[in-house]
């Protein structure tokens, strides 16, 4: 519509140009017609054209002010896309939830990308899904002059790891897995990134340092330690066997500041004590692979792993019962995560994918012992029809399996079924 708008004005602005010329030599012949026995008149008709080209001049000036401004909107990219999503659940969710099946708007993302010009990029998505009004990506990306292939990004965006950078309306099932939404809480973080892509080299390398503590609220960081995260990923084509391959690491080192209790509930169910004002451990490795093959109409295996020390400070106020401190304490425990997807094309619209995602947020014990930190595993399967290319209708079902214990006698029946239609615009 932008396009069609520049054109138009553009050839008003042709048109003026040829009016101007006809009326001044209209004008100038009737002039030199009477010019010889009306000199007053000629004076006067010379008066009139002098106006009428004015008039036109600044009419130029106001087509050429349009097209400036035409200019920078063409250098803005909107995007975006709606999903729609019904889900019922099995009794122990609807138990939980109050309800067994319901309507909902996961997600209505639009996002601007405004280019100011070359190796400058500005990026805003706020997120309108019912309730859930919030501002997903607000970041400028800037490329290093003098270094090549180096771009620097600030802001909010997505932290460095595969399936979070994943953009949710390409992702082939309906929600991330287990172990990324734990150690990953809503995806993004506020901080600043180096990102390399090589052109030669098939190398990506990223480092960020961000706050940590980001939860999608909070605009300023609460604490000083800055956490830091590295990924890197090499890439691997062989054209004639119709594969490609991307492996790579990722690593995390950061801390929580335990501001108001000193009680720390440790891996083993220990619960020591320590002085408050202190950092907590979340520190991870992890690594992935994507395996992309032309066979068969096109499949894919992608899976990630990861383990490590995460943490969770304590809400409890210092000026609580000292009863009420001692059964919230700070939790500081080991875990170990990984995820595996079968993504196989069937035909031109369709696909089939299975996936199975694992989960333990406490390595170090299990059963009764492990009390809430129980393990997940969990089986999804899912078909997507692709309509055209902005449309998607998505079939998912979820098996999670919960690790038995005092806590979890049996396996809950909390399967989940979700259909979901997406438009992209």
């Amino acid at each position: 519509m932008i396009h069609d708008f520049c054109i138009m004005i553009k050839q008003l602005k042709t048109n003026m140009k040829l009016m101007k010329k006809f009326l001044t030599i209209t004008f100038f012949a009737a002039v030199s017609v009477c010019g010889y026995s009306q000199t007053h008149e000629t004076d006067s008709l010379r008066d009139v054209c002098e106006r009428h080209e004015g008039k036109l001049n600044a009419l130029d000036e106001r087509v050429l002010v349009n097209e400036a401004d035409l200019g920078k909107l063409n250098k803005i990219k909107v995007s975006g896309y709606v999903q729609a999503q019904w889900e019922t659940y099995g009794k122990d969710l609807e138990k939980t939830n109050g309800y067994s099946n319901t309507y909902l708007i996961r997600r209505a993302r639009v996002k601007f990308t405004y280019e100011a010009f070359d190796g400058v990029k500005f990026v805003l998505q706020p997120d309108f899904s019912t309730g859930n009004l919030a501002l997903k990506d607000a970041y400028a990306v800037v490329n290093i002059p003098k270094l090549k292939n180096v771009t620097l990004w600030v802001g909010q965006f997505n932290r460095p790891d595969y399936e979070v950078e994943y953009s949710s309306s390409q992702r082939e099932v309906l929600e991330r897995s287990r172990v990324v939404k734990a150690i990953y809480p809503g995806e993004r973080e506020i901080g600043a990134k180096l990102e390399y892509t090589g052109v030669k080299l098939p190398l990506k390398v990223q480092l960020m340092a961000m706050n940590g503590n980001f939860t999608g609220t909070q605009a300023k960081d609460i604490d000083s330690k800055k956490d830091l995260m590295g990924r890197v990923v090499y890439s691997v084509r062989l054209p004639g066997a119709g594969l490609g391959i991307d492996f790579g690491a990722n690593g995390y080192y950061g801390g929580n500041l335990a501001k108001t209790n000193p009680y720390t509930l440790n891996s083993e169910g220990i619960t020591d004590s320590a002085k408050v004002w202190r950092y907590l451990d979340k520190k991870w490795m992890g690594g992935e692979i994507q395996i992309f093959a032309d066979i068969l109409g096109g499949m894919a295996i992608k899976g990630e792993y990861m383990s490590g020390i995460n943490s969770t400070p304590s809400t409890i106020s210092s000026t609580a019962s000292a009863a009420a401190i001692l059964a919230d304490p700070n939790k500081c425990k080991n875990f170990a995560g990984y995820y595996v997807y079968f993504i196989k094309n069937v035909g031109s619209k369709n696909q089939f994918v299975a996936k199975y995602d694992y989960y333990d947020p406490n390595t170090k014990l299990s059963g009764d012992a492990a009390l809430k930190d129980i393990c997940y595993k969990t089986w999804t399967l899912a078909w997507q029809y692709y309509l055209n290319d902005n449309i998607r209708i998505s079939l998912n079902y979820e098996m999670p399996k919960n690790e038995i214990s005092t806590s979890y006698p049996s396996q809950l029946d909390d399967n989940t079924l979700g259909a979901r239609i997406q438009a992209k615009f």
